[in-house]
């Protein structure tokens, strides 16, 4: 069990999940607007819908940060420390 590498960078994995997460749910929304039938999200009408998609991206984010925190726990668990 490798306790200092978790210790060392889990602000590093979640900031790296917490990104990719809100760069590629940004990505689709914007593809997401320019088709007639939105796919994932809806079009973007009026200021209640829009902050509905802004809550949701934030929230799916933070998911994805944490998600690639457990990534970093299974490979906490799995690794050993260098002495």
């Amino acid at each position: 069990m490798n306790i200092s590498l978790f210790k060392r960078s889990w602000i590093r994995y979640y900031k790296r999940g917490f990104g990719t997460g809100l760069f590629i749910m940004c990505f689709i929304l914007v593809v997401d607007q320019f088709l007639d039938k939105p796919l994932f999200f809806s079009k973007i009408t009026n200021l209640d819908i829009f902050l509905f998609i802004v809550s949701t991206i934030f929230f799916a984010s933070v998911f994805c940060g944490l998600v690639s925190l457990f990534f970093l726990i299974i490979l906490t668990i799995a690794t050993k420390e260098n002495k």
